[in-house]
């Protein structure tokens, strides 16, 4: 009976020796072990994509793995991103963060499936883009004031394109309205690379959208730039009035670009994304290849990305009315 007992003492402790003799969890060493997905979720051709694909090789290089973007758009970025909050949090499906998505979608879209707040990894910050007014080079809107004196005389008449209900652009139409005292009707499509065809082709009368979908066509004399939805003139676009001195106090926005990832993303992998991240975008070449498309380089860090979502989701909330 003693040799069973003392047999049975022996199994035990062997039992607790092989726990804590099991591997430790994976590190930032360790990780990745395999390719990345990373989620655009808007479609191909607007502003968020270009700038992943303008960065992609060279995280790639960074992160020593291949990374594949895959457009998923819908509902204001919405579609793509619960795609990466239903994944499992291991690094290897992460999402292109875009400020649209994060703190102003939720005001116009009461059933989204996760909170954009606790429902993500906030993982880093890396650049912000302006935003603004652009028409045709032929229309008969050749500024600001031409648009406002046309819609106060045909309320609901013009039509502005959008990249999504629940964008930047489409904040700025909401608010432009409220702020011209005018009655202009925001059409939604799927991204910024939609809105450009339908811009050339005369299918809306101008459109609320960010510089780089129109970079090409802007340059080409294509499209022109009425103003931007900031209060100082952006310093490649010293031409460019902006909202705010046209008297448009509260037509201001900006769109942030970052990164998140499934909620419980372990620390070990958000900290790799942030050293690479930074790293990354304090490479020259990478400056002056985003800045091609007008981006302007802004990292923060993950704690600190979330932070600003957050409070620009306060604010945001204050000034739609929202409870």
């Amino acid at each position: 009976m003693k040799t069973m007992k003392g047999l049975a003492m022996f199994l035990i402790l062997l039992s607790l020796v092989a726990c804590f003799l099991q591997p430790a969890p994976s590190t930032a060493q360790d990780y990745p072990k395999g390719n990345i997905q990373l989620v655009v979720p808007f479609a191909p051709g607007g502003a968020t994509d270009i700038f992943w694909r303008t960065l992609g090789d060279y995280l790639s290089k960074n992160m020593k793995t291949s990374i594949a973007i895959v457009n998923k758009p819908g509902g204001g970025g919405i579609v793509g991103m619960s795609t990466v909050v239903n994944s499992k949090p291991d690094g290897y499906t992460l999402c292109a963060g875009n400020s649209d998505t994060l703190n102003i979608t939720p005001l116009f879209t009461s059933d989204i499936p996760f909170d954009t707040i606790n429902d993500l990894t906030y993982i880093a910050k890396l650049a912000i883009f302006p935003q603004g007014m652009a028409a045709r080079t032929e229309s008969q809107f050749k500024s600001v004031e031409d648009i406002i004196a046309f819609a106060r005389a045909n309320p609901k008449k013009l039509k502005a394109g959008t990249p999504g209900v629940g964008t930047s652009p489409y904040m700025a139409a909401r608010l432009f309205n409220r702020d011209a005292r005018v009655d202009i009707t925001p059409v939604a499509f799927g991204g910024g690379g939609e809105v450009v065809p339908q811009i050339l082709g005369g299918h809306v009368d101008f459109a609320f959208i960010a510089m780089p979908p129109i970079k090409a066509q802007y340059d080409a004399g294509k499209i022109r730039c009425l103003a931007f939805f900031s209060k100082q003139r952006h310093p490649l676009y010293p031409n460019i009035p902006t909202a705010y001195e046209k008297g448009l106090k509260r037509t201001i926005i900006e769109t942030g670009i970052g990164l998140v990832g499934p909620k419980g993303l372990p620390p070990a992998v958000v900290t790799k994304w942030e050293e690479i991240a930074q790293m990354t975008m304090k490479d020259p070449n990478v400056v002056s290849a985003v800045q091609k498309f007008d981006y302007v380089v802004d990292f923060k860090p993950g704690e600190v990305y979330k932070k600003e979502i957050a409070e620009e989701f306060a604010d945001f909330k204050e000034l739609m009315g929202k409870k």
